[in-house]
């Protein structure tokens, strides 16, 4: 049976139509940089274990049973799938990838970038709630104003990792970038990497062939219609972005993103062990 999607292409306005050109105007890494980001990749499974380390030793300080629960079976499983979910996109999705994506990669993509998102955020809280229990404070806080970034919570840690949370890179990262996709994700348009960019000529040819496949939807000429569809797969270059709303033009690169992410992760786990181990 045939199955057709309109799906949303980024359109990369190009005024030289050769391959050759659209792969320049296109490329998003230098060489440098993509063995960069390949190098932190190899090490992330050991980045996870060391983080994984200092959590078992701020676990056996705690004193508080719900402290340490919110820690292990919260920060310590959400570690492991943020990991895991960056480890699956770059299989998928390898940065130096040229072929289009098909459909079922591009939804299995999405399924990791969600989980990484929604991991990412639900950690930060897990570590405002280990505070929280350890201090004995459940009840006294309103549950909404329990956030690792929430005033209420921030106020609880020492000085020092109050201006850590704080400081200009941190709190940007957190409330113009994590926030952002985070809440368009759980209320609003679903993060994902569109199938493919598009210049101006290719653009042309995509739309008349969304004609075209208008047509045999109502003619039910789906023979036709397989063809089209096939035809309009292979048009283009591969994304190398993430978006939620093509209306926020909001496009992050995302392989570097990923890592970068996690790296910010790391810092901040560490940071917060610090601040209890002292």
């Amino acid at each position: 049976m045939c199955e057709y999607r309109k799906e949303c292409r980024i359109w990369v306005p190009d005024r030289e139509a050769s391959e050759q050109q659209r792969r320049k105007n296109m490329q998003v890494y230098k060489q440098e940089n993509i063995q960069k980001i390949k190098s932190e990749l190899n090490t992330l499974r050991l980045r996870y274990l060391n983080l994984l380390s200092k959590i078992f030793g701020l676990s056996e300080k705690l004193k508080e049973e719900k402290a340490k629960e919110y820690l292990h079976h919260g920060v310590g499983r959400r570690l492991e799938v943020i990991e895991r979910c960056i480890e699956n996109i770059f299989s998928i999705f390898p940065i130096e990838r040229e072929k289009l994506l098909r459909h079922e990669e591009l939804i299995d993509v999405a399924i990791n970038l969600h989980a990484f998102f929604v991991n990412i955020f639900g950690l930060l809280d897990n570590l405002a709630w280990v505070l929280i229990h350890e201090k004995r404070l459940a009840g006294t806080i309103d549950k909404k104003k329990i956030g690792l970034f929430k005033k209420e919570t921030k106020e609880k840690f020492p000085s020092k990792f109050r201006q850590y949370l704080d400081s200009g890179p941190i709190k940007i990262w957190h409330d113009q970038y994590l926030i952002n996709y985070r809440d368009a994700l759980s209320h609003r348009i679903p993060l994902y990497v569109p199938p493919q960019t598009l210049n101006t000529e290719q653009k042309k040819k995509v739309e008349q062939i969304e004609n075209k496949i208008t047509d045999c939807i109502r003619s039910q000429d789906f023979d036709v219609l397989d063809k089209l569809s096939n035809e309009q797969k292979n048009i283009g270059s591969i994304c190398p972005f993430f978006i939620h709303a093509l209306s926020e033009n909001k496009y992050v690169v995302l392989h570097a993103q990923l890592i970068a992410d996690f790296n910010t992760i790391e810092k901040i786990v560490e940071k917060y062990c610090e601040t209890f181990l002292g």
